[in-house]
């Protein structure tokens, strides 16, 4: 029932009220009051100029129609807000808080209590306080309170009302600015259903508080000069750590991307902060991995698989930390708990990739010209920067999918491979790792036109030569340390080789009719002599044979594989080589430069000798390109990728198995991962 409540205050001045019309007193018995007076039985027996009387309504009075009677007025919502603010304000003696902590009692009250203010009230109070938004710079707890507040669950006028206050807010007062965008930013990463289910308004989806969430963001943005400087530190200091869950984790990133819809300037910041935070994680992944092989890798290939139960999509669901400890979890070794610890960074991974795929695919894919296309520029910038200098399993993958789909994009991505290389401003681990990504690109890259494969494979050859006539006239034996770059051409070309051969072939040297139809296979299984590109067989052949020896530097599996494969096609005999290069000690070259000429002589080889070997000073098996194992994102580079294939007619070696099984335990223990993660949650940008 409403109640219709008439305010006596006339709109304009002079009104004059009806003349108030006299009662006939009832008699009374001593101090008690005459109820008859109140029974309507008594009707009849009243005056007939009481019955007459009747209440006459002035137009000019404002009536005002309240919810519930015990709502509070605007009116003496307004004072009740002047008397908090000024009281808190007043200089000395005159200082009172008792008006203001009332304030802060309002604001202050959870969502759930029995004396939360409704929302009507609250916008009275926001309202009121809005009006008085300039005096509120030293009312630092009670605008705490209102940022605190929860309002993406209420009406749009509240809604409305709220970003109204932030906005004259942070325009009155600089100084708040850095806390609103933090309070705005946290709900990147944790925004829970129940917030949209407060308690006498209806119910707002997570997709709509989201929309609230970043709509504030954007009028700050258009009203407030600072708040772009203010929201890009935000970003970076909100963002998730390594203890955070993978749905909030992989939920800020997502919102990250959404600012950069309405936001461009900042998108460079934002992605380079993401592929940071990617690469970081990866490394880390990197160093678990090998700390568990020594640890704990038996019991994580005992893990049995968990169920996987279907799960809604992370834009509709709640905030629940499913991930949140358990029962069993508390009792675990501390071993087990780091394989738990592994499992979640490789999902936050997982996660990064997938959503990176997905935000750069339509832009790298646009139609523009790959010198024109600042998406893959970015990508670029992001690998030599980001990538380039770390030791990382998964994100390199980025720039391997997106360059392979153009061949400019690939010839791009293989020029800056080439430039950080043979730039003696580098370091000597820089640019042995470039050497790594384009020999790993090239040999993997299943997209790649055979035309520049060629191209990059002859420009390595020309290199090969090249530092071949500087090194060898000084040089004394093979030397890794001295001669790193040369033997990271050399290993890149015998890797190129083993994957490549096909594309490298130009055919039969003594071409015939009918040669169009047979394949490589077919050229090599006829006993045919072939033809090469030109200068490649020359200029490897007598780095082989140099004194440089890079089939002693280079890593056994490469150089046998290559030696194996060299036969079978024909192309070079290498194996009496590798038979001579058992006699060779690496390390005696090493010490007669360090030494002197006679230093060496009548040495004995010693118990760390023996103990080290000689695989320190040799190059390591390092292709960055290897398999890629993450469960949900691998599904960008399905078809990317060339699988090695033995020539037809090529049998394996017999302890070819046993080899290649230690050099996999890295990734069985991946695969193991990938079946025992939790199922990914449905991220998406466009979500």
């Amino acid at each position: 029932m409403q109640l219709i409540m008439v305010s006596l205050a006339s709109s304009s001045a002079g009104a004059m009220l009806p003349p108030p019309t006299s009662l006939h007193r009832r008699p009374t018995l001593g101090l008690k009051r005459d109820s008859s007076f109140l029974d309507t039985d008594d009707e009849a027996g009243l005056s007939s100029q009481t019955k007459r009387l009747k209440v006459a309504f002035s137009p000019k009075v404002d009536v005002r129609i309240m919810d519930d009677w015990s709502e509070k007025s605007y009116d003496l919502v307004k004072e009740e807000v002047r008397l908090g603010i000024e009281q808190h304000l007043a200089p000395g003696d005159r200082r009172e808080g008792v008006h203001y902590a009332k304030l802060l009692q309002v604001f202050g009250q959870h969502v759930g209590s029995d004396e939360a203010p409704s929302g009507g009230l609250l916008k009275k109070y926001l309202l009121a306080i809005n009006a008085r938004v300039n005096a509120l710079g030293q009312c630092t707890e009670l605008v705490g309170a209102i940022l605190d507040l929860a309002w993406l669950g209420r009406d749009d006028v509240f809604d409305n009302l709220y970003v109204r206050f932030l906005m004259g807010l942070a325009t009155a007062h600089s100084k708040y600015v850095s806390s609103i965008m933090e309070k705005l930013v946290s709900h990147f990463a944790r925004l829970p259903a129940s917030l949209g289910r407060l308690p006498g308004e209806i119910p707002v989806p997570r997709p709509t508080m989201f929309k609230r969430v970043h709509r504030a963001v954007q009028s700050l943005l258009r009203q407030v000069p600072s708040a772009t400087a203010a929201l890009t530190r935000v970003l970076k200091s909100e963002f998730p750590d390594d203890l955070a869950t993978s749905r909030s984790y992989l939920q800020y990133q997502k919102h990250l991307l959404r600012v950069v819809e309405y936001l461009p300037e900042l998108k460079a910041e934002i992605l380079a902060v993401l592929t940071q935070r990617l690469v970081s994680i990866d490394v880390q992944v990197q160093q678990d991995l090998e700390d568990l092989e020594d640890e704990a890798e038996e019991s994580l290939l005992q893990q049995k698989p968990r169920p996987k139960t279907a799960q809604s999509g992370l834009g509709d669901s709640d905030d629940s930390d499913e991930e949140s400890v358990s029962e069993s979890e508390e009792t675990m070794t501390g071993a087990e708990q780091r394989v738990r610890e592994l499992r979640l960074k490789v999902a936050k991974m997982d996660g990064t990739m997938d959503l990176l795929f997905e935000y750069y695919t339509p832009l790298v894919q646009s139609g523009l010209r790959a010198e024109l296309n600042d998406a893959y520029h970015q990508l670029l910038a992001h690998f030599e920067t980001f990538i380039l200098p770390n030791r990382t399993r998964h994100a390199q993958f980025l720039v391997f999918h997106f360059s392979q789909t153009l061949p400019e994009h690939g010839n791009l991505f293989a020029r800056q491979c080439l430039h950080a290389i043979f730039e003696t401003g580098r370091s000597l681990s820089l640019r042995v790792h470039a050497c790594a990504y384009l020999a790993s690109f090239v040999a993997r890259g299943s997209h790649l036109p055979t035309a520049l494969v060629r191209e990059i494979f002859a420009g390595l050859s020309q290199e090969l030569e090249s530092m071949r006539k500087r090194y060898e006239p000084t040089c004394r034996g093979p030397d890794k340390r001295s001669y790193s770059v040369y033997y990271a051409v050399a290993q890149a070309m015998l890797y190129i080789f083993c994957f490549r051969w096909r594309d490298l072939l130009l055919g039969a040297e003594v071409p015939e009719d009918g040669d169009e139809d047979l394949s490589e296979e077919d050229l090599v299984a006829e006993g045919r002599e072939l033809a090469w590109l030109p200068g490649m067989k020359e200029s490897m052949q007598k780095s082989i044979h140099s004194r440089l020896n890079p089939l002693k530097v280079c890593s056994p599996a490469i150089t046998g594989e290559f030696a194996r494969l060299a036969l079978h096609v024909r192309f070079l005999y290498v194996f009496s080589i590798l038979e001579s290069n058992k006699r060779v000690r690496l390390g005696n070259v090493w010490a007669a430069r360090s030494s002197g000429p006679l230093s060496e002589i009548g040495r004995r080889e010693t118990a760390m000798d023996r103990k080290l070997g000689e695989a320190h000073l040799q190059l390591e098996a390092y292709f960055p390109f290897d398999p890629y194992h993450l469960p949900r994102s691998k599904r960008w580079v399905e078809g990317d990728y060339n699988e090695w294939k033995l020539p037809a007619g090529m049998m394996p070696e017999d302890d070819e198995l046993d080899e290649s099984s230690d050099e996999s335990d890295e990734d069985s223990i991946l695969d193991e991962l990938e079946d025992d993660l939790p199922e990914a949650d449905g991220v998406s940008v466009s979500s």
